[in-house]
């Protein structure tokens, strides 16, 4: 099963209509049992910054050398900024506050945190430029903030003033502009990770899960470590305090222990318990496994929801348990 295919499985599952009651306390951590952790993707209807409209993306093809921001409409994963407007509009509606990397992962260890009555914590990943604008104003609006999950090749490669990433990545310096009232940060993978990096390896094409056929076992995890570790550091070295290191959301949700799933070799048993021990908290999209050597569970937002499906869907996930630490 793939992983679109997965997604739908799950949504289907977390459908049903229960409710759970919302925490009674605005700083016990004993009395919030679950927390939402919602991801969204591209943006698509950003104002440019030096132009009136967005440029489409073309997958063939970069966007136009001058477009400030491109966007993905034809991605699934794609929301329009009237529809994020509606869901957190939504969200802010039924008494959702946002909340830092930093509080969810207090809450999950234990630890004294403040928090709202009912929190809820709004991630986004990739570090597209179009994630940004439009998107900062609406957070603000709403009084909420969110955590960008960064792939710092992207960023290296839009400072760097490179195709393709220029126009359609954040570089760092327009990282660090964003206000930290409504962004911080966090590792989503380093200079290989989020890249189909091996398409003639038919069985499996991700970075991390994936040993391959010419790889010992020592040199599949040397790889991976070396490229987690390297990216982690440079993400902290140019984001500085804002960069929350304790958090990871894996490239396409895969850790390699699905059964539906790609995995190869050893990933199959190596990689989770490893990433275990680098990270408190690990990020995938399988709720199945929410709370299983530190992973917890992000329900993916998509674009072709309706706004009804969005609700149902962010309800029935808390009626079946899937945020609950």
């Amino acid at each position: 099963m793939r992983r679109r295919d997965f997604i739908t499985r799950v949504l289907a599952a977390s459908a049903v209509p229960i409710v759970a009651g919302c925490a009674s306390s605005a700083t016990s951590i004993q009395k919030v049992r679950y927390i939402p952790v919602l991801a969204w993707h591209q943006v698509v209807g950003g104002v440019a910054r030096t132009r009136a409209q967005d440029v489409l993306w073309d997958y063939d093809k970069d966007c136009e050398p001058t477009a400030a921001v491109c966007d993905a409409p034809m991605n699934d994963e794609t929301v329009s900024l009237a529809q994020l407007n509606a869901q957190l509009s939504w969200l802010k509606a039924q008494g959702y506050a946002s909340i830092t990397a930093d509080h969810y992962h207090g809450w999950v260890s234990g630890a004294s945190v403040p928090l709202p009555a009912k929190p809820v914590l709004l991630t986004i990943d990739d570090g597209t430029l179009n994630s940004y604008v439009g998107v900062t104003a609406l957070l603000a609006k709403y009084g909420f903030n969110m955590v960008t999950f960064i792939v710092t090749q992207f960023a290296d490669g839009a400072t760097a003033n490179l195709e393709p990433y220029v126009g359609w990545n954040a570089s760092w310096d327009q990282l660090l502009a964003l206000p930290s009232a409504q962004w911080s940060f966090a590792f989503h993978a380093g200079a290989r990770g989020h890249n189909i990096t091996f398409p003639n390896n038919a069985a499996c094409q991700y970075y991390y899960p994936c040993q391959l056929p010419t790889e010992t076992v020592s040199d599949y995890r040397s790889r991976v470590a070396e490229e987690i570790t390297t990216g982690r550091q440079t993400a902290a070295r140019m984001l500085g305090t804002r960069m929350n290191d304790k958090v990871w959301a894996v490239p396409w949700g895969d850790l390699g222990i699905q059964a539906n799933l790609p995995a190869e070799g050893d990933a199959k048993t190596w990689l989770a318990p490893w990433a275990a021990t680098q990270f408190p908290v690990i990020f995938i999209q399988d709720p199945q496994h929410n709370g299983y050597l530190h992973e917890r569970y992000r329900l993916v937002v998509q674009g072709t929801w309706s706004q009804a499906l969005f609700e149902k869907y962010v309800e029935g996930n808390i009626g079946n348990g899937f945020f609950n630490v």
